[in-house]
Order: structure tokens, then sequence, then C-alpha cells
């Protein structure tokens, strides 16, 4: 997973009544027999010594119950699951180091599947897997960033999902994760790890009543002292979560913009000049100007996303916190999520697909999860995921429950540099704020031919 910066039915066996002496002589010799059935299921063959490979073990299934006090049914032997699986990523680094640990979970606990993978370098694993599976060939599964869906599934390259896995499966993953791997109300994917930004706090130079629950306490603690006050980098993405705090929303349900339709959009926007307008405050368009201000202890509060927690843990040690973000008049914050996934080949034969999706729902689970955090500091899309006494990525988990999915719709790409113009407009000028949101709107539906 490359840097943002910008998945067995045990069966009801009843007992039975109790049987004659000599029906139960006849049983007994049917289980010697059937003991020795030349049917039975051979011994897996074991592969060519130094081949890689990750083996699966199916669950047993349950024993049977005895047929009398004294003669218990024979144990059914169990079926292993088999195949070779071939997996297409571009996780270096760390994330690299995360999945050769799941890889080797999963052969201990699942004996029989073969997983060979293939390292695509980022820049070339999207272009590579569209041709592969167009070619009739590539990989079974691919793990892959949310913004290659919508091309995907134009091309028919990735799998739908809804049909093989169950709302119960997926009420495992964050809302927002599962919403963020969708196209067209259909899931494509099962969700690895998400980003998304929160609250970093300086505990060294916080309110005496530690971070901010609501802006109107961020912009209180801002007012009254440089050193409480707020960086926020000028970048929608990194703000957005301010508009559903104030009740607004940017789509409504045809991709339609609806930022002056309900809820009040200028009145974030007017918060927002107001912490510009503060001594020690920032809302600026220069990232790094933000984070080094940040870093040297000039301002308490910082909005940001994990990718910066060894950067600032370095400057800051045991002072660093993430905390929620504050919450508007309209409620609570609702920071963009993005996801990563795994996604399915739909060219390959079901049954391929089925140990597909085994493998991705393991690398999906909770326990895969927990590596995931501890190894490469990444946020687990499995909502149930361990994160240990990692205070900071928990904080960013903690967020998650209040995130909304960055829309994967066409219009968003209107959005961007009209969206981003309406705050800097609001934010760096004297534009009035109402007046702002309701031109913005309408650009955007007019370029997006609304």
């Amino acid at each position: 997973m490359p840097d943002y910066n910008g998945v067995v039915a045990i069966p009801h066996v009843s007992k039975r009544p109790a049987v004659w002496v000599c029906l139960a002589l006849c049983l007994s010799l049917m289980a010697v027999l059937a003991a020795c059935d030349p049917g039975a299921p051979p011994p897996a063959t074991p592969l060519p010594a130094g081949e890689p490979k990750v083996e699966v073990a199916q669950g047993a299934g349950a024993q049977a119950a005895p047929a009398s006090p004294a003669l218990a049914a024979p144990t059914p032997t169990p079926v292993p699951v088999s195949g070779r699986l071939v997996l297409w990523h571009s996780w270096a680094g760390a994330d690299g180091d995360a999945l050769a640990e799941i890889l080797a979970n999963f052969q201990r606990e699942y004996p029989g599947v073969t997983v060979d993978t293939l390292f695509v370098a980022y820049p070339d694993l999207a272009q590579g897997y569209a041709d592969a599976v167009n070619g009739r060939g590539g990989p079974d599964l691919v793990l892959a960033p949310t913004w290659w869906i919508s091309d995907f599934v134009d091309i028919g390259v990735v799998q739908p999902l809804d049909a093989l896995v169950t709302p119960a499966e997926l009420d495992a993953y964050w809302p927002a994760a599962v919403d963020n791997l969708r196209w067209r109300g259909q899931v494509y994917g099962l969700p690895t790890n998400f980003e998304l930004v929160s609250l970093f706090v300086n505990k060294a130079l916080a309110g005496a009543g530690g971070a901010p629950k609501t802006t109107a306490d961020l912009l209180a603690q801002a007012q009254a002292a440089p050193t409480q006050g707020v960086g926020l980098y000028d970048n929608l993405y990194h703000l957005f979560w301010g508009i559903p705090a104030y009740g607004g929303r940017l789509f409504d349900k045809n991709g339609d913009v609806v930022l002056d339709q309900g809820g009040d959009t200028a009145g974030y926007l007017a918060w927002l000049r107001a912490i510009a307008q503060s001594a020690g405050s920032y809302v600026d368009s220069d990232y790094g100007m933000i984070l080094d201000r940040f870093k040297k202890g000039e301002f308490a509060y910082f909005v940001d996303g994990p990718w910066s927690i060894g950067d600032l843990t370095t400057a800051l040690g045991d002072n660093l916190a993430v905390a929620p973000l504050p919450a508007g008049p309209a409620g609570a914050a609702g920071p963009w999520l993005h996801a990563d996934g795994a996604f399915v080949n739909p060219r390959v034969a079901p049954e391929q697909q089925t140990l597909a999706l085994l493998f991705a729902r393991y690398l999906t689970s909770a326990d895969s999860g927990a590596v995931l955090a501890r190894v490469a500091n990444r946020l687990p899309g499995n909502r149930s995921a361990s994160i240990g006494d990692n205070t900071l990525l928990q904080g960013f988990m903690d967020q998650a429950a209040t995130a909304q999915s960055m829309p994967n719709i066409p219009e968003m790409q209107q959005v961007w540099g009209y969206g981003g113009d309406m705050v800097i407009k609001v934010v760096a000028g004297d534009a009035d704020p109402v007046a702002t949101v309701k031109q913005t709107a309408a650009l955007i539906n007019e370029a997006n031919g609304k």
C-alpha cells in the first residue's frame, strides 16, 4: 500500500436412540470398514522444495454425537482447501513487512493453498493489472487504493462482492471504509486500511481543559493565547470535516452540489476566517510551513493525518496526542475517509474467486489488522483490530466512527478546484460567506452539466 501524502459451517449431528446389542455390533463392523475406505482423500502432496507457498487448513467439522453410551460414531475426515493464488500488490517497506507477517500467519493457520505474490511498483500497478485482466490473465486478486475503482469497474476488471460477502461480514469493517469501496451502489473491495485527518495535540501547550470539544471552544482558546492556536492546511480534504459539523452536505443522491441547501456551510467558512485572524493560528496553503511551526511548538493544535505520526513524534515525543476533531453546532465533525482494499479478478474461475476471498477475508481480519497497526503504523479497516498501546493510532481509529466516505463519483473532479477557491475567497479575502457558498455550488453544478 503506497504512502499517500498527495474473508466452516459445522454440521449439526443429532443423537440417535439406543440400539439393540446385535445392531451395535453391526455398526462397529461398519465403522471399521469405513475407516479403511480407499476413497478417503489422500494426504496433500508436498510442493517442490524451495517453492514459495502459503498454505491454508480448513477447520474440521464437528465430531459426531455417540450412537449409544458404548459406541461412538466415526469422526468425519476433514476436506482441506487446496489450490493456488496469485496476488499483486505495491506494498513496500514496513507495509511489505506487515504483509510478509500476515502471509506467514496465514500459512500456519491454513495449509493447502499456495499464494504467489508479485510486487508491482505503484505507478505501474493500475495499468498493469487492467491490461493483464483484459488479456485473460493477471492475478486472482490485487491490493489497490480507492482511487482506481471507477476506472476498474468501467473496464470490467474487478468483481462486485455483494453476492459473495454477507452484510454481517461487512459489519466487521468501519462503515465509511466499506462505503469508500463502493461504486454505483455495489461493493468491490474489502478494506485493508484507511486514512483520514484528526486533531494532533501538543499537550504541553493545550488549554487547562485539554483539547477543545467544539469549534467554539477551539476559537476561544486560539483567541485567548497564540500558543493555544491551531494550524489548518487550506485544502478541501483537510478542511471538509467542518462542513458536516455545521450541518452542510456536499452532494445529494443525484450528484448535485447542495452546499447552499440546508445546514450552515457559510457559518463554517466564517469560523475559518476568525481562526485565521487569531494571532498564532493559521489557515494556509503552505503545508510545510504549518507542519514546521507545530513541530517547533508555536501552537497547540494541528489537523493532519496518520502519515505525520513519525515526524511529529520525533519532534514532540510524549507531548504528542491525537484527539477528536471538534464538533460544530450541528454535531460531530465528519472528516473524509479513503481506503485501500483487496479486489478480486472477475475473469478467473469461481473456485479461484472463492480462494481469493478466503485470503481477502484473512488479510482484512481483526488479527491481520493488528499486524498492520503494529508493523506498518496503518489504520486497519477492521474496526475490531487491536491497536495495543498505540494511543496515537487509536485516536485516528476513534475518529473513524464519525468519518464520511470521500465521494468516488465523477462530479468530484470539479469540486477540488472550485471548493478550494471557495475557502480562499472567504478566509484570505473579504468575500461574503453566504454568497460565496451559493456561487460555488452553482459553478460546480454548471461545470458538471447539472
